[in-house]
Parts: C-alpha cells; sequence; structure tokens
C-alpha cells in the first residue's frame, strides 16, 4: 500500500513547499524542485521530524514555532540550499543529456538499417501517411470540420489524446530524415502540448 509522501495519494514534498511558501519562499520553491527530497529532509531535521511530508505538515498546523524553524533554516542553511538546487539541476540536465543522446544513436543505427535496405517502401509510406494525417488534422481544426466533436467535453479528451499521439508519431518520421536538435525536440513537444491542451484544439466544460 503506497505510503503518505512516498509516491503514494498523500502530501508530497511540492504540497509541503506551498504550505511555508509564504513565510520561506526560499526552501518553498526548492521543495517543489528536483532538490525537494534533499531539502525536506533539512526541513524535517530543522523541525525534528520524521523524514516524511505528511508529518512535516501535521507539524506546521499544530506547532506555531514550526514555521519560525523553517525560517531559520532559510537564512542559516543559505548556502546548504543553493547547492542543493545547482547539484539537483544538474543531475538533471545530466539525465536529459543522457535521454537525448540515447534517443539520437537510436535514429542513427535507423537511418543506418534504412540505408542498406534501398529498396524498402514501408518508411516511405508511413512517413506519407503521417504527414498526410497531419495536415489533414490541420484543416480539420482550423475550417472547423467535426465542431460538435472538437466542442463536445467527452470527445474533445478524445480527440486530443489522439491529436497528441500523432504529433508524437510526426516528430519522430520528422527526427528520422531530418535529423533533430535538442531544441527542436523541445519545440515539437511544446507544440504537441498546445494540441491536446483545453481551449484550444479541444475544449472542455467547467
Amino acid at each position: 500500500m503506497p505510503q503518505p509522501g512516498a509516491g503514494g495519494f498523500g502530501m508530497n514534498w511540492a504540497d509541503v513547499g506551498r504550505i511555508i511558501g509564504a513565510a520561506a519562499p526560499t526552501v518553498g520553491t526548492l521543495l517543489g524542485g528536483p532538490a525537494g527530497a534533499a531539502v525536506g529532509a533539512l526541513v524535517s531535521s530543522a523541525l525534528n521530524a520524521p523524514n516524511d511530508p505528511e508529518a512535516v505538515s501535521t507539524i506546521l498546523a499544530t506547532n506555531p514555532d514550526a514555521m519560525v524553524k523553517v525560517q531559520e533554516l532559510q537564512t542559516n542553511a543559505k548556502v546548504q540550499l543553493q547547492q542543493l538546487a545547482v547539484t539537483a539541476e544538474n543531475n538533471r540536465l545530466q539525465a536529459e543529456a543522457a535521454q537525448y543522446a540515447a534517443e539520437a544513436a537510436d535514429r542513427d543505427s535507423a537511418r543506418k538499417l534504412a540505408a542498406a535496405q534501398p529498396r524498402d517502401i514501408v518508411r516511405p509510406v508511413v512517413t506519407g501517411l503521417i504527414l498526410l494525417g497531419t495536415l489533414l488534422i490541420i484543416a480539420a481544426v482550423f475550417m472547423g470540420w467535426n465542431k460538435e466533436i472538437l466542442t463536445d467535453p467527452t470527445a474533445s479528451l478524445t480527440v486530443g489524446t489522439v491529436i497528441g499521439l500523432w504529433f508524437g508519431e510526426l516528430k519522430q518520421v520528422m527526427g528520422f530524415w531530418f535529423g533533430m536538435t535538442k531544441e527542436s525536440q523541445k519545440q515539437n513537444a511544446a507544440i504537441t502540448e498546445f494540441a491536446v491542451a483545453p481551449g484550444t484544439v479541444t475544449r472542455t466544460d467547467k
């Protein structure tokens, strides 16, 4: 059974960060970021609490002096908090770079395989179908085709999911044939997110 604050359904460090954000903004911000677990351990230690978001939030709610201790932590451990933030960000960037390198190697391997099979028509046909489908999706959205489906709160969720998956495949196809920089990968992700966001291509009623 999932434990609170440990990936289950309970409170997490980002929730604690929102609680203390007004009184200790630096600690609150770090709790909601990649250094959240490490900063949470510092907060727990300062409050003499178990290293658990649920326990920390309970102490913050019941002990008036708890928030003062968190503010003191923010002042006294400023350098340590900055180091944790920098370390967490470096780890995130390294993981992101490693993932991109793995994806680039996979695309390069696929290209070499395609070059060794000059009569293969599967890849060009799949590419053509993906591009044709993308053009039809764009036309359907901007020309108002099937407007009833796009504005229906239930159907729009399904449509948005399908569009998101389709644009994800388009990204892979374009990356295969033309290569993909790290920035273009982020741009494609942003375009896909826009396509499935309520109020853009799809709509949900409140």
